[in-house]
């Protein structure tokens, strides 16, 4: 859990405006990583707040990269967690 550590220190560094994009990525990498250490639930807590980010700094990587985190997701798309998620992602980007 070391390395979950470093890139949520990482990530909250990350907090003046123009940093917002760069944080939704190491957020989306961070989930990522979480899917494929068997914890989805978690990522999926992370991915919320890469929508929020996604959304008010704009940028197409973390769109790009929220994508194929929520495709990371499917073995999963039964789970209420899951669908919290897809309902957020819908709310606040319309996808």
């Amino acid at each position: 859990m070391i390395t979950h550590d470093r890139f949520a220190v990482s990530a909250a560094a990350l907090v003046a405006p123009r940093e917002q994009v760069q944080r939704a990525i190491v957020r989306t990498d961070q989930a990522l990583a979480r899917i494929r250490m068997g914890d989805p639930r978690s990522a999926a807590e992370l991915l919320h707040e890469c929508v929020v980010a996604s959304a008010t700094a704009g940028g197409r990587v973390p769109a790009i990269r929220l994508r194929r985190a929520r495709v990371e997701l499917r073995p999963w798309r039964r789970e209420d967690f899951v669908a919290e998620l897809d309902d957020h992602q819908m709310d606040v980007l319309g996808t």
